[in-house]
């Protein structure tokens, strides 16, 4: 149950991380996407960080499953991190469609924002593979 707990520990620093960026440098983040400057006003920058906010509360709710996460409970509390970072992964890759909406159907580009996506969702299928400790 060690590597459960190590995973569950990574989804919690991370959370912290990306929050820590979104609440103190939204303006950054925004770029990831390849925003138009023209689109990043004052309201856009408060949803940013948000998500900062939201970034946080993910990562205590997560705090406190590790802490209560048992042999019996294990496979139940990695299916939900595994679910936080299928999240975080589909937000990732269909966030830039979503800027170029309708003309979002265009080939698809690799940005930093899709490609963090794409690792997010990548990350996801290995907590759900990992979510059963081996037998002893």
């Amino acid at each position: 149950m060690d590597t459960q707990k190590n995973l569950m520990m990574f989804s919690i620093i991370i959370s912290v991380v990306y929050g820590i960026w979104a609440i103190f440098a939204p303006g950054s983040i925004i770029s990831t996407y390849g925003t138009p400057e023209e689109f990043v006003n004052p309201v856009v920058l408060n949803i940013v960080m948000l998500f900062g906010v939201a970034a946080w509360v993910v990562a205590i709710l997560s705090w406190h499953i590790r802490a209560t996460v048992t042999e019996e409970n294990v496979e139940k509390a990695m299916s939900y991190f595994a679910i936080n970072w299928l999240l975080y992964g589909l937000h990732g890759v269909f966030s830039e469609k979503m800027l170029t909406w309708p003309e979002g159907l265009e080939p698809a580009t690799f940005s930093e924002s899709t490609i963090g996506g794409i690792v997010f969702l990548v990350f996801s299928v290995v907590y759900f593979m990992l979510r059963k400790p081996k037998s002893s």
